[in-house]
């Protein structure tokens, strides 16, 4: 009887200890989880920085916008410098239809407009997502005609408007300008 109560002393004693030992785990366990939590949050956000840096860098040469902000963002191109806004926003296909408003502050017609087009989805805090980007040279077909603004609608793939966090030019180039005639070499006074 001695034996049986000491053996079954024994065994409680182990399975204490094993629950204890299993306890001690379970909250390292926790722990660890919730530092990796706390470190991809860290992660994100920076790669989310890195990214909007990347995206700023050179300001005046890059156009960053976002649906629903007012306004529009200055852009210079290899004339001058141009304005940009997004105006509309519509599902497309497997995608977006967006209408980009450009303002011409130069004297001239300009024709061919060309950029490269970047766009994708943002995080929470409306930081690019860098892998869910999207990116393509594009040509504009419509002229912008000097101190005027002009529309352009681009179809965005991949994106849907509700997944769209942002639309980005850069490298604003042209085919082509057109001036007026010199009052001079038409004929006039």
């Amino acid at each position: 009887m001695r034996a049986f109560a000491i053996a079954m002393a024994t065994l409680t004693l182990c399975a204490c200890v094993d629950d204890a030992q299993m306890a001690t785990l379970e909250g390292r366990i926790r722990v660890t989880e919730e530092k990796i939590t706390t470190l991809q949050k860290k992660y994100d956000d920076l790669s989310g920085k890195v990214l909007m840096a990347e995206l700023t860098s050179g300001m005046d040469e890059v156009a960053y916008l976002t649906p629903g902000s007012s306004g529009y963002s200055i852009i210079k191109s290899d004339l001058g410098y141009l304005t940009v806004a997004l105006k509309n926003i519509q599902p497309y296909a497997n995608g977006s239809r967006i209408t980009l408003q450009f303002g011409n502050l130069t004297s001239a017609t300009v024709d061919g407009l060309k950029a490269n087009l970047e766009w994708g989805k943002t995080n929470g805090d409306g930081l690019p997502l860098g892998e869910a980007k999207q990116t393509r040279e594009i040509s504009f077909n419509e002229s912008l005609p000097s101190g005027a603004w002009t529309d352009a609608d681009v179809v965005l793939e991949g994106v849907p408007p509700v997944q769209l966090g942002y639309v980005r030019l850069k490298g604003v180039g042209h085919r082509g300008v057109r001036l007026r005639r010199s009052l001079a070499a038409g004929g006039g006074q």
